[in-house]
């Protein structure tokens, strides 16, 4: 299992008069609270733009550790607000993690191999892309890799199927992953595939969009919030 990139982000004490907040975006930092059960008190602010875009354009989950005032602290992103022209983050909030308690995250889903069904024309769907779970910190995955290459045409892969040591999936385990579909005008009717369904064709935005706590958006612009930016602590 491959474990989350860490990236260090160097904080700076955020400016309390609202005259600085167009310094803040020119000098291309982002204004940021830092919370969660290790804090006793919220953190205010700066980070650098750059840094933070780092998490946000990966594909994978992204720990950032926030060095501030001579302390390290393991947070994931909680929610980011972009603004509705330029897509530039705006504000961000991070979650602080405890190592002793357990949080609860959406960690992405990558299908690997070519599935038989689709190489005798079958197409494949995947509902959903993320995993809504719960794990303690040190066994957070950086993404759940799931090799599909087995199925034929009308097989699924639900979430029952995925076994990964310390973490616990939040979701019925029926849920579906992927579906191999047979070709446009064959069984769809009979396997119950409605093409309104739930079900979303490769290549397209998935549809799952974890609960959390209401706010690691990650991924780039404003459909990231349907990633990472629901992490919060478990209880």
């Amino acid at each position: 299992m491959e474990k989350p990139t860490v990236i260090t982000v160097e904080a700076s004490e955020r400016p309390k008069s609202k005259s600085a907040l167009k310094q803040m975006r020119d000098d291309l930092t982002v204004p940021t609270v830092a919370y969660g059960p290790k804090v006793k008190k919220n953190l205010h602010v700066t980070i650098p733009e750059l840094e933070l875009e780092k998490v946000l354009k990966s594909n994978k989950k992204s720990i950032i550790k926030l060095v501030y005032e001579g302390k390290e602290y393991n947070t994931l992103i909680q929610s980011v607000e972009y603004h509705p022209v330029t897509d530039r983050p705006l504000h961000a909030d991070l979650f602080v993690m405890d190592d002793k308690l357990p949080v609860t995250i959406t960690i992405p889903i990558r299908l690997v191999g070519t599935p038989q069904g689709v190489t005798e024309g079958g197409r494949l769907y995947q509902p959903l892309r993320w995993l809504y779970a719960q794990c303690m910190p040190k066994n957070i995955p950086a993404e759940i890799v799931l090799d599909i290459s087995h199925l034929n045409i009308g097989d699924t892969l639900d979430v029952g199927a995925i076994d990964i040591e310390g973490v616990e999936a939040l979701r019925d385990s029926f849920r579906t992953i992927a579906v191999i579909r047979p070709p446009k005008g064959g069984l769809d009717e009979l396997l119950g595939l409605d093409e309104e369904g739930e079900e979303v064709e490769e290549g397209e935005e998935g549809a799952e969009v974890a609960e959390g706590a209401e706010g690691d958006s990650e991924g780039k612009g404003k459909d990231k919030d349907k990633g990472a930016s629901e992490d919060k602590a478990g209880s």
